[in-house]
């Protein structure tokens, strides 16, 4: 199951757009689309209405979206198997062959666009450790403005601060470092001086989705990393990975 999401707030303006059909059975159904967050330490159950544009899609505009809400498609056996304190499968619909695709666009006012999927996989959400992502592979020294989104999503309706590091590997050092928040899209600017090929992003706790932005005369580029051993070729890369995360977190703890 997948689940999706979008950012709001005073730079980027976004829309979602989420299929109603399956990437292999182009028919209708008869899904709702509905939303979650976090409030008082309970999860929060909404239907949504009126943002189903035909029988194929749901879009949602930029005012429709808040940085904690979580979107998924569901029918109305949801509330029945809703539980306050956790989210679990509420069914099988996005478990598809190949992956099942949402739209999530982001752009400027006056400006470019840009977008890719927002798919956050259920067997994400009830996990913890340490994001770790090259910040030179997707972000662009020559850009004016560099950004990485990052959202997470926990299975447990928490708003907890945890922090994000920028390490320079080759000196074993912190660049920078920032607080962000649990079941939350959050937005961080990054220093061009940062983009690296030794410069990591590092979480200390939590698990997310990088999202990277850059913008150049008012135009944008938008993409998020894949998991570090997806750029190695060597067969043992995940061993690789493993000491590389060890020597990372010495650095920040």
């Amino acid at each position: 199951m997948n689940f999706f999401y979008g950012i709001n707030n005073n730079i980027f303006k976004t829309q979602l757009q989420i299929p109603i059909f399956k990437n292999r059975e182009f028919k209708k159904s008869d899904l709702d689309l509905f939303k979650i967050y976090p409030k008082n330490n309970k999860w929060v159950l909404e239907k949504i209405l009126n943002k189903k544009i035909n029988d194929y899609f749901y879009v949602l505009k930029n005012d429709d979206i808040s940085n904690n809400e979580i979107f998924f498609l569901s029918d109305h056996t949801i509330f029945e198997k809703f539980d306050q304190n956790k989210i679990i499968k509420y069914n099988n619909f996005t478990d598809t062959n190949p992956a099942y695709r949402a739209n999530f666009e982001i752009y400027l006012n006056e400006g470019g666009f840009s977008s890719y999927q927002s798919e956050y996989p259920l067997s994400m959400i009830a996990k913890k450790g340490t994001i770790l992502s090259s910040i030179s592979s997707l972000s662009n020294p020559d850009a004016d403005k560099n950004y990485v989104l990052i959202k997470n999503i926990f299975e447990n309706p928490v708003e907890e601060n945890f922090k994000i590091f920028f390490v320079n590997y080759k000196t074993r050092s912190i660049e920078e470092q920032f607080q962000i928040k649990t079941n939350y899209t959050n937005c961080i600017e990054i220093n061009n001086r940062l983009i690296k090929p030794e410069i990591f992003l590092v979480t200390d706790k939590y698990l997310g989705v990088p999202m990277y932005i850059s913008v150049k005369n008012n135009f944008l580029s938008f993409e998020h990393t894949h998991p570090p051993h997806e750029y190695i070729l060597s067969e043992n890369k995940f061993v690789k990975v493993s000491n590389l995360k060890k020597d990372i977190n010495e650095i920040i703890n």
